[in-house]
């Protein structure tokens, strides 16, 4: 649906929307000849409907001829009158009007004419000095100037409850910061802070140091001595894996042979965990259990760096028959 409508005015048709109507109330403006309407009821479909008939509006009364004349009165000039200024030229008229005639020059102001009227002179007046010579003018004692020499100035001195500018000491704690021996004291503690803290280091992983450099055990060594620790071999349980285990009777039956074989995954020699070993029985009962170290291998107590280590171990279990096990590793 198309709607439109027709200016009342002039007879133009143009598209209206439905919500603009429904915001303006229905009133419009006229784009061609700014004429204010109400376009409902105008409103038709352009799709459905004609354009409705469109009368011109008829044009306002205009009052007859004679009417305007006798109402208009032309003004009514006043009668001239005969003044000597008219009958001027025109260079004589302007100066009659804005000039004036000028004053004859004369020998006194008036401010001087009033002076010399007002003046009184008394010409015999004289003072009796003999009467003046008579009369003592009193004394007047006036005490000795002294003149006191000013102490020199006292230098202020710190009071308590009394400091200096927050922006003067904030300079003062900049400057004695600054200053030379202030930044050698700094340098040295700094230096002393910076080896206690790679000496802490490198007695808490003593281990790894010692291995990867091994011109640093004697010294580690030493260092160790009062503190009543000791320089091993590094302990990584991360690095190293359970590559097999087995258990086998061994010696006709009467005996078991646990076969274990570890990994060393870094790239540094590490020290051989211990292996905690499990014994269950048919019934998944715990039958046993111990913890095997080197020692009790015979083995050597280091594995080379990306190397295996195969441990071995005869030994018999007083009680039921063991069928099962497991075995794990740690360091102690």
């Amino acid at each position: 649906m198309s709607l439109a409508t027709r200016c009342t005015a002039c007879g133009t048709v143009f598209r209206v929307v439905q919500d603009q109507l429904k915001v303006s109330e229905g009133w419009v403006r006229c784009g061609r000849c700014d004429q204010v309407f109400n376009a409902i009821e105008g409103l038709f479909d352009l799709e459905r409907d004609a354009p409705p008939d469109w009368t011109p509006p008829p044009a306002p009364p205009q009052p007859p001829a004679a009417t305007i004349a006798s109402a208009y009165q032309a003004p009514v000039e006043p009668p001239a009158e005969e003044d000597d200024v008219f009958q001027l030229s025109d260079e004589d008229r302007i100066h009659s009007r804005f000039f004036q005639p000028e004053q004859d020059d004369v020998e006194q102001t008036p401010a001087q004419t009033v002076a010399e009227r007002d003046r009184v002179d008394f010409a015999d007046a004289s003072f009796n000095e003999s009467l003046l010579a008579e009369v003592e003018p009193p004394s007047i004692e006036r005490p000795p100037l002294e003149l006191e020499t000013p102490a020199p100035p006292r230098r202020r001195t710190g009071q308590p409850g009394q400091q200096p500018p927050e922006f003067l000491r904030e300079a003062r704690r900049k400057a004695r910061w600054r200053s030379p021996r202030v930044r050698l004291a700094l340098s040295f503690v700094s230096l002393l802070l910076l080896a206690s803290l790679l000496g802490q280091l490198a007695l808490h992983f003593r281990d790894v140091v010692a291995t990867r450099w091994p011109g640093s055990r004697p010294w580690l060594i030493a260092a160790c001595e009062p503190l009543g620790c000791s320089v091993g071999l590094p302990r990584d349980i991360d690095a190293v894996a359970v590559e097999s285990s087995s258990l086998s009777p061994a010696n006709g039956g009467a005996a078991y042979r646990l076969t274990v074989v570890l990994r060393n995954r870094s790239g540094l020699p590490l020290a051989l965990p211990s292996v905690e070993l499990n014994l269950t029985d048919p019934d998944g009962q715990l039958v046993s259990r111990r913890v095997l170290s080197p020692l009790d291998f015979r083995a050597d107590p280091q594995i080379a760096a990306g190397a295996e280590s195969t441990l071995q171990l005869v030994f018999t279990v007083d009680g039921p028959r063991v069928t099962g096990y497991t075995v794990e590793i740690f360091y102690p």
